[in-house]
């Protein structure tokens, strides 16, 4: 690299004279994710593609420090398609990058500052990294730690790396870590991608635990150049690993990223830019669904009529004590969910003072969730800072609890004994409830992947009568 950073990569040349299409491949975080991608680049140099795959600074073989798809990350693609174009037959005016995770990030981090680049494939990318890392003022203690921990044994960190984690590991400096991620968000660099009109596929899953889900639906929204996103179940990559080729043969997400890139770097006709800009398969129901745009899917919130089991009386929590809700476990849940398993409970283990809850009346005809959902409430805190998660269950007529979607919720600087109003966006989600099933709302003091907090023995006293549910839905 320009820098004397020596990255390490695998270089695939087509037969025939050139000049070929050129496919850049930046590398996921951990190598286990990219290695669902090793057969990808055999064929696309096969089908006529210069290929070029390489481990990103600082990760496996590559020297220099992780920098987190930041300017060296985006620095470095363009280096290396400028390396390409002068030791490979390769053509400048065809040029794609194509990547999953951390290496989707870098993709469209780069596309957005290099104008070589005309077409990328994203697989399960952030858009919004310091989402990714704190949610409703919650800082996610088990993936951060995930994260860091593969990082170390992966790769070495740099020491701005180190230190973001760090804040953010400690909830020190947000605005810091703000301003560190914003600069590593494919988000903040949409104006850039819709000036060159560059086409971009993505990829998610509906319970990544890394990326939650709704981001790359609003980046979808805001582009304006060819643009796809096609969500699946699964977690963090799930959709697009070698275990869905077997698991969900349905969901064909890296053969259409192929045929993404085909469409516009070998410009065949195959009808891939044709499709609908989203396209999405529901976590719980068959079928492929499209829309054309996230917010056409979204639709109308809907007002869900709830009532607290505790009846009149408000239900109260002590503080950093945990209940049967929960995430499920990670990271092993996102794969688990797309086999139909989503992570399940029974509504009559849930009770104060581990957990509250509010259902709704039986549903008299399916309905299709579809967007966020909504909890507002008002809390009354004996401690002037707290944590608490928000659970949406489907449960069905024996009390099985089926998670729907989740999110956390932390406040500081509240004046103890007085009541505040609570506003929490819960991640989008598409599930289908059935005839004759409930939702329930459940919100208990904890989870395992995020860092709570609440002082251990301060409670939670949550409006039995002012907690109101809205969710994204159609009746059908």
């Amino acid at each position: 690299m320009r820098d004397g950073t020596r990255i390490a990569a695998d270089v695939y040349v087509p037969a025939g004279p050139g000049p070929h299409p050129l496919i850049v491949m930046p590398g996921a975080w951990w190598a286990m994710p990219q290695d669902s991608l090793l057969n990808d680049k055999k064929q696309l140099a096969e089908a006529g593609y210069v290929v070029v795959a390489y481990d990103p600074r600082g990760l496996r073989r590559s020297g220099g420090m992780v920098d987190m798809a930041g300017p060296l990350d985006v620095r470095d693609v363009s280096d290396v398609i400028s390396w390409a174009l002068a030791h490979t037959p390769a053509d400048d005016r065809r040029i794609g990058l194509y990547g999953s995770s951390y290496g989707a990030a870098v993709s469209l981090n780069a596309a957005a500052h290099d104008a070589r680049v005309t077409t990328v494939a994203a697989l399960c990318p952030w858009t919004d990294l310091f989402a990714a890392f704190v949610r409703n003022g919650t800082r996610a203690g088990t993936i951060v730690a995930y994260q860091e921990a593969t990082g170390v044994l992966n790769g070495r960190m740099s020491p701005e790396t180190r230190q973001a984690f760090g804040r953010v590991s400690s909830g020190k400096d947000s605005a810091g870590v703000r301003a560190w991620a914003r600069e590593r968000s494919p988000r903040t660099f949409t104006d850039a991608l819709n000036a060159r009109g560059t086409a971009v596929f993505m990829a998610g899953e509906w319970s990544d635990p890394l990326v939650p889900a709704g981001q790359a639906g609003r980046l979808l929204d805001r582009l304006t150049g060819p643009k796809q996103l096609w969500m699946n179940p699964g977690g963090h990559g799930d959709s697009s690993s070698r275990e869905a080729s077997l698991l969900q043969p349905e969901a064909a997400v890296r053969a259409h990223a192929v045929r993404w890139l085909a469409r516009f770097l070998l410009g065949r006709p195959n009808g891939a830019d044709r499709l609908p800009p989203l396209m999405l398969r529901p976590r719980n129901a068959g079928g492929l669904e499209t829309y054309p745009s996230w917010a056409a899917m979204e639709g109308t919130a809907s007002s869900v009529r709830m009532r607290a089991v505790s009846g009149e009386r408000d239900p109260r929590l002590v503080a950093g004590l945990d209940s049967a809700a929960d995430s499920g476990p990670f990271p092993v849940a996102g794969l688990a969910d797309s086999l139909g398993l989503p992570p399940t409970t029974a509504l009559p283990l849930l009770a104060p003072p581990l957990a509250a809850v509010w259902t709704s009346a039986p549903r008299i005809s399916r309905w299709s969730l579809r967007g966020p959902s909504r909890v507002r409430t008002r809390v009354t805190s004996s401690a002037s800072q707290g944590t608490f998660v928000a659970y949406l269950y489907d449960v069905d007529a024996l009390g099985v609890a089926r998670l729907v979607s989740h999110a956390p919720y932390t406040f500081t600087g509240m004046r103890a004994g007085t009541a505040f109003d609570v506003d929490v966006r819960l991640p989008a989600s598409a599930w289908d409830v059935a005839k004759g099933h409930r939702l329930a709302l459940v919100v208990d003091g904890g989870d395992h992947r995020y860092t709570g907090v609440g002082p251990l023995g301060s409670t939670l006293t949550f409006s039995a009568t002012d907690t109101r549910l809205s969710v994204s839905a159609r009746i059908g």
